[in-house]
């Protein structure tokens, strides 16, 4: 596996962030075995329509900047990518009565299905059905056979609808066992999107573990103070996936900061892969029952104040991102803010040059940042230098 160089700038969204940790590919997370049971099943056309319009096939869908289309399904995956070209292209095919790839669907603890994998071919057909894309434009077939030509699904002949609401497209449903099944749901989605328009690890991440957390994260995103500090909004996450980075290593970091004066090594509740470990603080914290969400809000918020007064440009280690950098910052001041211990400043601005010209921090950021020997040594060297203990 070739390792993106850290130190070069990396674009997404507009917003370049650099992070050596995504190299943590879902593959690298440890499981036992067994943590998912699966059987195959046949849909037929007009019954999968009818189950995603009655909501008992989901498929919820993310966006960063809008609140989501549909209030009654948590939302977690990007606005639809496929073009109306090759919406069309895909009903047609089912038209002709030709096969298509099967979907995965996993089962919901309420029984529903959430789709996995074939969100746009299941949004195509909807649509079609519908008569209408998602943005109330008309769904007629243009660029298709001559005898499909401009027919919307009110005008096909009975038989062709007949054909269409008959045809069968096969599924593999998935039901996750024991606590480590969602964790396998993660690597298995990864998986199926590693080709194709794959899904970032954070899209992936929010379809699973869905509910107060993922929206209280998205509520923190619109900051102002935060959205000065990264950037334009990203629509891969990216933002999303940094706060929740710095919210689950700063409860390392207040277990980590007790034990740096001595020879013992405390439980900080991290343990590699970055991926693992932020997909266990979300399911562990997933409806906000463990954590104090105002404290850490207001910490937040402080902590984004702060930094965007003292440097704007606080949360970039040289000219872009570096997520490593981010969370050890973000944690760091949040920290010292639920310590009461809020820096000043010209502190932080002062802090911020020492860091970047500290060799070993420099180091703990740029490689193997999901080590746990890198991630206690940038938390602590940035908590240190932030709260004015020096660094070593």
């Amino acid at each position: 596996m070739t390792l993106p160089d850290p130190l070069k700038p990396q674009t997404d969204d507009h917003t370049p962030v650099i992070d050596e940790s995504t190299t943590d590919d879902a593959t690298l997370i440890e499981l036992p075995d067994a943590t998912l049971d699966y059987f195959g099943a046949d849909f037929d056309m007009a019954g999968l329509v009818r189950r995603l319009n009655d909501g008992d096939i989901v498929i919820p869908r993310y966006d960063s900047d809008e609140e989501d289309l549909n209030t009654e399904i948590d939302p977690f995956q990007r606005a639809n990518v496929w073009t109306p070209a090759r919406m069309e292209t895909f009903i047609e095919t089912l038209l002709l009565g030709w096969p298509v790839p099967s979907i995965f669907l996993v089962v919901e603890s309420d029984e529903r299905y959430l789709v996995l994998d074939g969100q746009q071919r299941l949004t195509a057909l909807q649509c079609f059905y519908k008569g209408e894309y998602r943005n109330g434009k008309e769904f007629k077939l243009k660029n298709v056979a001559k005898h499909l030509k401009d027919k919307t699904y009110a005008d096909l002949t009975r038989p062709e609808r007949r054909r269409l609401d008959n045809m069968f497209i096969q599924a593999t449903v998935v039901q996750p066992r024991g606590k480590d099944g969602p964790q396998s749901i993660y690597s298995l989605f990864g998986r199926l999107n590693s080709g194709g328009v794959a899904l970032a690890a954070q899209e992936v991440r929010v379809a699973l573990y869905t509910g107060p957390a993922t929206d209280w994260i998205r509520d923190l995103n619109k900051n102002e103070d935060w959205r000065e500090l990264f950037g334009k909004k990203s629509a891969r996450l990216k933002d999303h996936e940094l706060i929740l980075r710095s919210l689950a290593l700063r409860e390392s970091l207040a277990r980590m900061k007790t034990d740096w004066d001595t020879d013992s090594v405390a439980f900080d509740g991290y343990t590699p892969p970055m991926a693992g470990f932020l997909n266990s603080y979300l399911g562990d914290n997933r409806r906000l029952q463990n954590i104090d969400r105002d404290a850490l809000e207001n910490a937040f918020t402080g902590a984004c104040r702060l930094l965007r007064t003292a440097d704007p440009r606080a949360l970039r280690y040289t000219t872009s991102l570096n997520a490593a950098h981010v969370d050890a910052i973000l944690a760091s001041v949040m920290q010292l803010c639920l310590d009461r211990e809020e820096p000043t400043t010209s502190s932080i601005t002062k802090a911020l040059e020492r860091l970047r010209s500290n060799t070993n921090y420099r180091e703990a950021i740029t490689q193997s940042t999901s080590h746990r020997d890198s991630v206690r040594e940038r938390l602590r060297i940035a908590y240190r230098t932030l709260k004015g203990n020096g660094i070593d």
